[in-house]
């Protein structure tokens, strides 16, 4: 059985402009060792549906259940719904395409939150937020959408793609918010809107073994009442 634990500290940042709440938690799992284990034990492939740059695996439905119902609780809001996956980034900077050097977001849909838990150690780094320098959009949304992607294909179109690596810090396109540190054992959940980069190093390979993995569970979570700012 995989415990969460319910006295985990939960610390709230407004971040940007739009002040949207990123949520960090500590001290997810109360064995998390044994849940890094069973990520490590898991059969990976690439996930053809989307744009990670790297390798999943499902999670045991338990644990996604448990997950959905524990970051409920932690949160005070009620996901409906949860997808849920051990992720490792495995891309190497050349094989980049153009949209995974630069931020992304998840959906435009306000009831959709994303949860990263990590399950490595810190010299991989976390996860940071990014403002669009020429439109100011920090979330794109279904209002600002079209003319976030207008922008952004007509400076590509200026000045070509963006160099092959991970993006990590200031651009010349979009501008670094915040930063929330990889702790083992910590969370971080943020509006899925939100535009977003793990920490890679820029210029980064394929790791050779097991102890090399940036592993952690990866979640898209729903829910049907829009998370109140200052609570997630």
């Amino acid at each position: 059985m995989i415990d969460f634990n319910d006295a985990a500290a939960v610390e709230v940042t407004p971040v940007g402009r739009c002040e949207l709440a990123v949520s960090r938690i500590t001290d997810v799992l109360r064995d998390p060792a044994a849940v890094a284990a069973l990520g490590l034990a898991q059969s990976y492939a690439r996930d053809e549906g989307s744009f990670y740059p790297g390798v999943r695996a499902p999670v045991p439905l338990d644990f996604a259940t448990s997950l959905r119902a524990w970051l409920g609780r932690i949160l005070q809001c009620e996901f409906t719904r949860a997808t849920s996956y051990f992720s490792v980034v495995t891309t190497p900077s050349a094989d980049l395409l153009p949209i995974q050097r630069i931020p992304h977001y998840d959906s435009t849909d306000p009831g959709l939150s994303a949860a990263v838990i990590y399950l490595c150690d810190s010299r991989f780094g976390g996860t940071s937020f990014y403002r669009h320098r020429k439109t100011g959009f920090e979330a794109i949304t279904e209002a600002n959408r079209k003319n976030y992607q207008l922008a952004l294909d007509n400076e590509l179109r200026l000045y070509g793609p963006p160099k092959r690596e991970y993006v990590n810090g200031d651009t010349p396109l979009f501008e670094r918010i915040y930063s929330a540190a990889l702790r083992f054992n910590s969370a971080i959940v943020y509006p899925g809107r939100m535009l977003h980069a793990g920490n890679i190093p820029p210029v980064f390979t394929a790791p050779l073994s097991k102890d090399e993995w940036r592993l952690t569970v990866t979640s898209l979570l729903v829910a049907e009442k829009v998370p109140a700012a200052g609570a997630l």
